[in-house]
């Protein structure tokens, strides 16, 4: 749900799982559906562009796997759509959900000294999904649906923390190293820049 240009829903159907890749933008399905045209995958892969939000939707079916990744924050109502996604999973079936983590730009925006400054953000800030939420906002969402969360991370805790530090200063395996000991560990995991929960509904 909200796939974009199908990067996550194509890695999938190269593994030979059926995906329906589903956006509101039509140029970015297109932009997916001409990444598999002539592949082994294009079989796999079923694009439709709606309001995910719309009563009539589109989605018909129950699924195995839902994703709802940095797509509801962007939403009109993100809760709703976290809720409205539950129900496309089928029973005894899972829900991966990667939702910008409010607390954590709360945390950067204070130690840079401008959490108090009022007024336009600036150009760097202009890519903050408007519907961000706390991870404890979400597990009070998912709390109310009929189902358990299996696993909660951090997505990116430490990396890229402080802008001037020196990215070099570690190589990639080593931050990814320090970040898998960590992110999924209190008070850790309530803080990368991303919240990721695997949530798994009810029989």
């Amino acid at each position: 749900i909200g796939g974009g240009s199908g990067k996550f829903s194509i890695r999938c159907t190269e593994h030979r799982h059926h995906v329906f890749l589903y956006d509101s933008n039509k140029d970015m399905l297109a932009g997916a559906a001409s990444s598999v045209k002539g592949t082994g995958s294009q079989p796999l892969l079923e694009t439709y562009s709606g309001d995910f939000l719309a009563e009539k939707n589109g989605i018909s079916k129950l699924y195995d796997l839902v994703a709802l990744h940095g797509s509801a924050e962007w939403m009109n109502d993100p809760k709703q759509a976290i809720i409205k996604a539950t129900g496309y999973v089928k029973p005894g079936a899972l829900m991966s959900l990667l939702v910008f983590n409010k607390n954590k730009y709360l945390l950067k925006r204070g130690i840079s000294g401008h959490l108090l400054k009022s007024g336009k953000a600036s150009k760097r800030h202009n890519l903050t999904p408007p519907g961000a939420l706390s991870p404890a906002e979400i597990i009070s969402i998912l709390k109310h649906t009929p189902g358990k969360i299996l696993c909660q991370s951090g997505i990116r805790v430490f990396f890229n923390f402080f802008r001037q530090l020196p990215v070099d200063v570690l190589t990639p395996g080593e931050w990814l190293e320090q970040e898998r000991n960590y992110y999924r560990t209190d008070p850790f995991k309530s803080l990368g820049e991303h919240t990721h929960f695997i949530w798994q509904k009810d029989i």
